[in-house]
């Protein structure tokens, strides 16, 4: 058995996982402490229930996962366009490499689960909330650069950056439903087209790493 003092992360990992091959009500807490090896008294010991250790666990991928790799992709040392090149490229990437290793394009965990439980776990729901509008603020910060330096002319940021996120969560739900990466790498024309400018992500590059 793997040691006590890792129990807590392998049931917030395990949830993770659990809830975006399946969803979150699918997932039981039996089903959990099996799949973490954790013992059902261990679990409560650390959370009070399924939607609390759903809650830590969002925060865990956020803080361990996707905020370090936002954080690089949207370096303050690049131009505002290379940065939404390299989201391109890590949107389709991912998908690819879903595929690959789940053998299904999943999409976004935030969004799906946020989609799920929006109207029934309003603890989770708000969490979801949260996180979302943090990535969306990374958009509008590059877009706000972005005008500063002359690269690009929005009007309005804060309207754009929605509109670009919606695009983003879309077509990464589109190819959950169709099992297609191709429908992720598609939309960076019409990004492009939003803000006003080319952008030329290395898509070929992505497919050699893959």
């Amino acid at each position: 058995m793997p040691p006590p003092s890792s129990a807590r992360t392998r049931l917030l990992e395990t949830m993770v996982d659990a809830i975006w091959e399946r969803s979150y009500g699918a997932v039981s807490v039996d089903s959990i402490c099996e799949r973490a090896d954790v013992r059902k008294g261990s679990f409560y010991h650390f959370f009070k229930s399924k939607s609390a250790l759903a809650v830590a666990a969002l925060d865990h991928l956020w803080e361990n996962h996707s905020r370090p790799a936002l954080d690089e992709i949207f370096s303050p040392a690049l131009p505002p366009l290379k940065r939404f090149e390299r989201l391109m490229e890590f949107w389709y990437l991912r998908s690819i490499e879903c595929l690959r290793e789940k053998g299904r394009v999943l999409g976004c965990p935030y969004f799906n689960l946020g989609a799920e439980t929006a109207s029934g776990e309003p603890e989770l729901a708000a969490k979801v909330s949260e996180i979302l509008d943090t990535y969306q603020g990374y958009l509008e910060a590059t877009l706000h650069e972005g005008n500063a330096r002359g690269d690009l002319t929005i009007s309005n940021p804060a309207e754009t950056a929605a509109c670009l996120f919606s695009m983003i969560e879309g077509s990464s739900t589109q190819a959950r439903i169709h099992n297609d990466p191709e429908r992720v790498r598609h939309f960076s024309d019409a990004f492009g087209r939003v803000i006003g400018a080319e952008l030329h992500p290395d898509l070929s590059g992505v497919l050699d790493k893959a």
